[in-house]
């Protein structure tokens, strides 16, 4: 055999191998999505379904007009969700929350769901911004801010920002599965601008978010213990409708954050929660949250991941209904034992 012919050869194998591997790879990816789907849980129906909610459109400082979500009455609950997510993150809190007497109000921040992304673009100031600009625009009182991940860091952003109008306009945060420093170093370190080019040349990931089972596992890591998988898919689907612009410059923007030492000025009642199994924001993150704000409150959720509003929902509305009644003022809500009791 010539040497060209054996080349031609080896390369036919490793095609063949390369091959192989692949499809034993797809069946794998089908496989493991097919055993999660097997699990069984909400239908898919009551997570998945478009919703179709009242909403407002906010202009904020550059521009940006923000969708937001605003469902039921009473005390304000603004809801704040984290990167690459939407509105739809809080599926759950539509439901519930408003039967217990609040006004849910969902903001889907600058870039993400149906808010666009304005003159300045993204940036951790601008997420405070955004906030007070839903705040002023709707006119909000005693209201609660509850933030996850990046939602988190708006809040953040918000109370460092804008003391005034927190002291004026808001009762309390809830730091949910979020972070107060990101690495990177310093905005002019070497580091965090090799980080950015990094994060500015990498490939797009629509696709990947896309594909059915792929992206189904890639989704899986934001949750903790056996989460259903009609909770998986709605992460999937909601990772696979931001926008490549979004998914991309959003991130970025939240490189070398350090909010550490500003946040020691928040004396709002804060609340901070995390979850075990969180491999995003671990539990480390919430622990020094819960050290740089004095008098706040820690919760660690044994076996739960980064989205304790979909696997921890029925304990994450106990959670701020608590919190919301004693930083309001009010009686704690009865037990169900006793409701029934004392209405017999």
């Amino acid at each position: 055999m010539s040497r060209l012919g054996g080349i031609a050869k080896g390369a036919a194998y490793a095609g063949g191998a390369a091959g192989a591997i692949g499809g034993a790879l797809f069946a794998a990816e089908v496989l493991a999505a097919r055993r999660i789907r097997r699990r069984g849980g909400p239908s898919a129906a009551e997570l998945l379904s478009p919703i179709f909610l009242p909403t407002h459109t906010v202009k904020s400082f550059d521009g940006t007009d923000i969708n937001v979500v605003d469902i039921g009455k009473g005390i304000p609950l603004v809801f704040i969700h984290g990167v690459t997510l939407s509105t739809r993150t809080w599926v759950r809190q539509y439901e519930a929350l408003p039967d217990l007497g609040y006004r849910v109000i969902a903001i889907d921040q600058r870039g993400h769901g149906d808010s666009t992304v304005g003159e300045y673009g993204h940036g951790v100031e601008h997420l405070g911004d955004d906030v007070a600009a839903v705040i002023e625009t709707l006119d909000l009182q005693d209201a609660i801010l509850v933030g996850h991940s990046m939602g988190g860091i708006a809040v953040q952003s918000f109370a460092i920002r804008h003391p005034e109008l927190a002291s004026e306009r808001i009762k309390g945060f809830i730091l949910l599965s979020t972070l107060c420093k990101t690495p990177g170093g310093s905005h002019a370190s070497q580091t965090r601008s090799i980080i950015d080019r990094v994060i500015r040349k990498a490939p797009d990931t629509t696709r990947l978010w896309e594909a059915k089972n792929v992206g189904f596992l890639l989704a899986r890591a934001g949750f903790g213990r056996e989460p259903y998988p009609s909770e998986i898919e709605l992460v999937r689907q909601m990772l696979s409708e931001c926008p490549r612009e979004t998914r991309i410059e959003s991130p970025r923007a939240l490189i070398g954050m350090d909010l550490t030492e500003l946040i020691k000025e928040i004396d709002h009642p804060t609340l901070v929660i995390s979850g075990t199994a969180d491999l995003l924001t671990p539990p480390f993150h919430a622990k020094q949250l819960h050290e740089a704000i004095e008098g706040s409150r820690l919760e660690i959720v044994e076996g739960a991941g980064h989205m304790l509003m979909l696997e921890r929902a029925e304990w994450l509305h106990d959670t701020i209904d608590a919190f919301a009644r004693d930083v309001s003022g009010l009686a704690p809500r009865p037990a169900l034992g006793a409701v029934m009791e004392g209405s017999k």
